[in-house]
């Protein structure tokens, strides 16, 4: 059998209201994840995706272009990167920080970082050029995806998941 990998697109419902509005989603490939560190599939094996999305973001919709999606809960995800100032007092984190920032400067400092509301946008006290590494928590939604064996008479495919989401 093939392996079989998933493909994630994201909208959002209102374009005025995408500014300060976030949501994003990924197959859930933490070594001590739902998945236990599985990133390609067999056909018949459960996917699980999580959706991030900041507060101010709803999920409209959910559609798959085979298979059948379920709700799996809820899971805090601890997540580590490097963001980096280029001259300025802005940057941003790709999922939606649910608590404080731990920072790490890696040379220059600009002192601290305050979240948006968006939950990914970053202000630094100062600007200037500066790498920072920063340990947050996010919270997800988790969906466990039904897949078939096979589609078109093959064991290799892939799988669409569109996520509709409007921001307020």
């Amino acid at each position: 059998m093939g392996a079989v990998t998933t493909t994630v697109q994201i909208s959002f419902g209102d374009a005025d209201a995408e500014a300060g509005a976030h949501l994003s989603a990924e197959v859930d490939s933490r070594p001590d994840g739902l998945n236990a560190g599985k990133s390609s599939f067999v056909g018949g094996e459960p996917v699980y995706v999580l959706v991030y999305k900041s507060n101010n973001v709803s999920i409209k919709e959910k559609i798959l272009s085979a298979g059948t999606i379920f709700g799996a809960g809820s899971e805090v995800v601890e997540n580590e990167e490097f963001i980096t100032f280029s001259n300025t007092r802005e940057s941003s984190i790709s999922k939606p920080a649910s608590g404080a920032l731990t920072v790490t400067w890696y040379g220059k400092s600009l002192g601290g970082i305050s979240v948006a509301g968006d939950g990914v946008s970053l202000t630094a006290s100062a600007a200037g050029v500066a790498v920072a590494k920063v340990v947050y928590r996010s919270n997800a939604q988790a969906f466990r995806i039904s897949t078939p064996l096979t589609l078109g008479g093959s064991p290799d495919y892939s799988i669409l998941l569109y996520i509709l989401g409007e921001a307020s």
